[in-house]
């Protein structure tokens, strides 16, 4: 199932099996991860373990894998000639542009974002106090009614901090044969891993 969460029901070695199956996909490279809080701090890391409390994670050293987990959330992952950054977005994060502000953070000239899946518009309903919201911060086209989509305000939040962006377009409440979701799943559903990390040279 390659679930990376020792919180939802499984079995510890269960959840240590999938994290060394999906080390050895990437090689073995060490990687950094935070303990998750829904805001907009951001982490600058330079060697592997566990980095506090945050959202988003930068770094400049090669081979050092940055990871967030996610079940609906949004994953970004940030690319500069210098360095990377990874961003776990849900909508408090959003809300207060911690991408854009990891984004900001990456030395480098040209950053470059990359949004992985996570629940789109198409399934992701929300109450209209919190669609109002949005659609003040970024528009009303991030929103169609209480239908939201954090994708959209993300890119806007992005854009506005000079990055490039690129979707895959990939819904995690459509594919829960391929992600964990949260909505559609419960809350003791799984949670997938987003890493990126920068090639040694």
């Amino acid at each position: 199932s390659l679930n990376v969460s020792k919180k939802v029901g499984d079995s510890i070695g269960a959840v240590d099996e999938n994290l060394s199956l999906i080390s050895r996909a990437m090689d073995l490279r060490p990687a950094a991860w935070v303990r998750q809080v829904a805001g907009d701090s951001v982490v600058r890391v330079s060697e592997p373990g566990f980095a506090g409390e945050a959202d988003a994670l930068a770094t400049s050293e090669p081979d050092l894998c940055l990871s967030v987990a996610v079940a609906d959330c949004v994953p970004v992952a940030l690319v500069s000639e210098l360095e990377v950054g990874m961003v776990h977005s849900g909508w408090r994060g959003t809300l207060a542009g911690v991408s854009g502000k990891a984004a900001q953070r990456l030395g480098g000239s040209r950053v470059r974002a990359y949004i992985g899946p996570s629940i789109r518009r198409c399934c992701y309903e929300v109450s209209e106090e919190l669609a109002a919201k949005f659609a003040t911060e970024f528009g009303e086209e991030v929103v169609s009614g209480r239908k939201l989509s954090l994708q959209d305000a993300i890119g806007l939040d992005l854009e506005r901090a000079g990055v490039e962006v690129n979707d895959l377009g990939l819904c995690s409440g459509c594919r829960p044969d391929l992600f964990y979701s949260h909505r559609k799943q419960g809350p003791l559903t799984g949670r997938n891993l987003a890493s990126v990390v920068k090639e040694a040279r």
